[in-house]
């Protein structure tokens, strides 16, 4: 006799979900009750091998079961993930091979079996063959939603951008926005490859495409600011990067000093000055304190910047308005008051390290790197700057 704790925690966990599918074909047709119940009888029998971990017996009777009734499939999906859900691939794979091989496999379903044999496959990181089975679903269904976002998946894990683009782009006209914004990120992963090579022309083609499809994709605006500004093409990159305040404006703090740069070297003193006036007041939620201050030492002078700080520090208190008030101490002065405001900017610095500099929006990871792919939820363009600034 089995003892309770003896029992395998799949088969606890599939159990209900056999028992619900097994009830549902036996009540589905009462006219073949002598049927049914032969059915009942040698399902339960398949489940008592299961219960005693002699699963090639068991995969017999299911086979058997479904080859004298094609409408128990489902309960033979339902076994195969469970297996797969608690990483019994080889077994799921069984079961799925088993029903590919019966000569007497209806049509109807045959798309439904290569699909789950795909899903055990890419379970497995067996790719090159996970990719053979989707593709000949879509030779069955050409507009397989399914089959086409298991190959971006694969494709995606490959990091063949361009067969990911061929396949997305059949879901394109379903579903615009969110497949317009994964293109839009494989085409920016071409041109970031693009650019490793010092292939600018690729660069700037990949990166517009990226654009034609998200036009609000702050990344493909990056690539082709810091092309620009590698060039010497000033203007052009500072329109490129002034322009994210429209796409997304939590990333203007990621690119500020990109755009201070633009300004500096294009002798556009007073027009930074404007520009960043004119930014804070219609995006005041965003942290530019150190970047305006740092702006207004430099050209207006070191008590300039202190005034500007001391008055945001009146308004909102915080720890990134603390650190730059006290950057402005006299830190080549020995005096204690002098080395205890030292050691007060020493520990908000350590403080502000330890805070995050990106969220995912998703799931809420969190990393001092901007990730385009969260590395957790697998969404793209997802991962935003973490504007939640520590208040004193």
């Amino acid at each position: 006799m089995i003892e309770f704790s003896q029992i395998p925690e799949w088969v606890m966990l599939g159990l209900p979900v056999v028992i619900v599918l097994v009830w549902m074909k036996t009540v589905r047709s009462k006219r073949h009750s002598a049927s049914e119940s032969h059915f009942s009888s040698e399902y339960f029998k398949g489940l008592n091998y299961l219960l005693n971990d002699e699963q090639g017996k068991a995969l017999d009777i299911f086979v058997k079961l479904v080859e004298a009734d094609w409408e128990t499939i489902d309960t033979h999906f339902a076994l195969g993930k469970i297996f797969r859900k608690n990483g019994e691939i080889d077994k799921a794979i069984k079961i799925h091979q088993g029903l590919m091989s019966r000569p007497s496999l209806p049509e109807k379903y045959r798309s439904s079996v290569l699909l789950e044999l795909g899903y055990d496959y890419l379970g497995a990181g067996w790719f090159d063959r996970a990719e053979g089975l989707f593709k000949e679903v879509l030779n069955h269904d050409p507009k397989s939603e399914t089959a086409l976002q298991n190959l971006i998946i694969i494709y995606q894990q490959e990091k063949d951008w361009y067969k990911a683009i061929a396949a997305a782009e059949c879901l394109y006209q379903e579903n615009p926005n969110k497949i317009g914004l994964m293109i839009s990120q494989y085409y920016c992963e071409l041109a970031d490859i693009a650019r490793a090579k010092g292939d600018l022309s690729q660069l700037e083609r990949d990166a517009k495409k990226a654009l034609y499809y998200d036009s609000t994709s702050v990344r493909a605006s990056i690539l082709l600011a810091d092309m620009a500004m590698s060039a010497g093409e000033f203007k052009k990159a500072k329109h490129l990067l002034e322009q994210i305040e429209q796409q997304d404006t939590e990333f203007i703090p990621v690119v500020m000093n990109k755009i201070v740069e633009c300004h500096h070297r294009l002798n556009e003193a007073e027009s930074l000055l404007e520009y960043l006036d004119a930014l804070e007041k219609r995006q005041d939620s965003l942290p530019l304190l150190e970047s305006h201050a740092k702006v207004l030492e430099r050209y207006k002078g070191r008590d300039a910047a202190i005034d500007y700080v001391m008055v945001k520090l009146k308004k909102n208190p915080t720890l990134q308005g603390m650190g730059q008030l006290l950057s402005y101490s006299d830190t080549d002065n020995t005096t204690e008051a002098t080395m205890i405001m030292h050691g007060l900017l020493t520990a908000i610095d350590a403080i502000q390290q330890d805070q995050a500099t990106y969220q995912c929006k998703q799931c809420g990871f969190k990393s001092n790197t901007l990730y385009w792919l969260c590395p957790s939820c697998q969404h793209w363009g997802s991962v935003k700057p973490y504007l939640c600034e520590p208040s004193c």
